[in-house]
């Protein structure tokens, strides 16, 4: 594209954007003095602008949809109730039409797709702001799944991005704001869209993946066609399965299932360094010989050999009630100085530690555990690594999604002694 009608469409959506985030405002601002006069409390207001905060991002697009799923992961940065309401946004941006998906594929493959499928459903089985998914069956007779990117979504992002920036630079003149570094969350933010973007990033994800589980016969991955994947396509093992919160229709053992969910956690943190970093319930699959099959594989966490290290020593500090050690290592790991309080942090992390240590481990929430402290880092201002908090929050939810599963399973007893094997890191 030309750069001068690039620049033009860049300053049109930041119109479009400016736009959206008056009206927005203004909203809000109509609606808090409404009910600030009619005495509603400040949980209604912040529940209030939470859901003005979601509405805005659903007009914003594609784009601020991904955006605004990666920023639900991070409670370290926003408060509980922005973290809340973005944690509703779904992929509801509806399909694109069949005869795109039909160019995409013959321009990537350089073949008609009658000669590349036998059948292949037009309407999708799934559809997401990214991408969406086709049932097809190859001339070998095999059932595939067939993911396609939408048409120009990677120049959307590319313009979206680029306005983000813009106004994350605004931002950083803020005194008050320029510690939160606005400027460095829309690059990862970024980066992790881009991951998604690219499906030869998804592809690789998959055969790591599927190397690492290679010994546990109860998980398994898509199994790729990799003479039909590319940058746009990825063309996949069509997995017949149900979610796992539908585990009834499975007629699998829910206590099974949470458990194994739990220690495929455990061994993607601590064994393998390679986390799936969106493993909300639509993503977890329970076969029909009652396996569990990991999908949409397009975003994860890696962590080296350091911050492997790292996390376990954190996790044995906190079985030890030892939290003082727990706030050092999140500060040393800090991808920036911290200049703030650090001893009131250390204080308020110990503190937090102290009212937890005495409990049963069934009687804690790893869930809660994990926001209460994201919520101390957000009040202290202290960054972590994204990575530690996305792997933070996966274990969250696997372990929310193990309560579902059997209430009375006590995960962190699981736990303990895998933190205990690997406390000597």
């Amino acid at each position: 594209m030309h750069p001068v009608r690039q620049k033009i469409r860049l300053l049109l959506r930041a119109l479009v954007i400016f736009y959206l985030l008056v009206r927005t405002a203004l909203v809000y601002v109509v609606g808090w003095t409404l009910m600030r006069l009619g005495g509603r409390s400040l949980a209604a207001r912040q529940a209030f602008f939470g859901e003005c905060v979601l509405n805005l991002f659903r007009r914003l697009g594609a784009t601020f949809i991904k955006v605004g799923q990666i920023m639900s992961t991070r409670p370290d940065l926003l408060p509980p109730h922005i973290i809340q309401a973005l944690a509703k946004l779904q992929d509801d941006v509806g399909p694109f039409p069949f005869a795109q998906v039909r160019t995409t594929i013959e321009e990537d493959f350089g073949r008609e797709l009658s000669s590349l499928f036998t059948e292949f459903s037009p309407l999708p089985i799934a559809s997401a702001s990214v991408a969406q998914v086709h049932k097809a069956r190859l001339p070998s007779g095999e059932l595939v799944a067939v993911k396609v990117r939408r048409p120009d979504i990677e120049e959307l992002c590319t313009f979206d991005l680029g306005v983000m920036r813009l106004y994350a630079r605004v931002l950083e003149l803020i005194p008050s704001l320029r510690l939160l570094a606005p400027l460095d969350s829309v690059e990862q933010f970024g980066r992790a869209i881009r991951m998604q973007l690219d499906f030869t990033v998804e592809a690789q994800n998959n055969r790591r993946f599927t190397r690492n589980f290679a010994t546990l016969p109860e998980v398994c991955l898509p199994r790729l066609y990799d003479d039909l994947c590319s940058r746009r396509v990825l063309v996949m093992e069509f997995i017949d399965g149900v979610k796992i919160l539908d585990f009834k229709r499975s007629g699998v053992e829910p206590r099974r299932l949470g458990l194994l969910g739990f220690r495929v956690m455990l061994k993607m943190i601590f064994a393998d360094g390679f986390v799936h970093a969106d493993l909300h319930p639509g993503n977890i699959l329970v076969t029909r010989d009652g396996r569990v099959a990991l999908l949409d594989l397009g975003l994860v966490a890696e962590l080296d050999e350091e911050h492997r290290s790292a996390f376990t020593r954190y996790f044995t500090a906190w079985a030890q009630g030892d939290g003082l050690t727990m706030a050092d290592i999140m500060v040393t790991h800090s991808p920036v100085p911290y200049v703030g309080d650090r001893e009131g942090f250390r204080r308020a992390v110990q503190e937090f530690v102290n009212r937890l240590h005495g409990k049963r481990l069934g009687e804690v929430e790893v869930a809660a555990v994990v926001y209460e402290m994201l919520q101390i880092l957000r009040r202290f201002r202290v960054r972590v690594n994204a990575t530690f908090t996305m792997v933070n929050i996966a274990i969250a939810v696997t372990e929310g999604i193990g309560k579902q599963l059997d209430p009375t399973l006590d995960l962190m007893a699981e736990a303990m002694p895998f933190f205990a094997s690997l406390s000597q890191l």
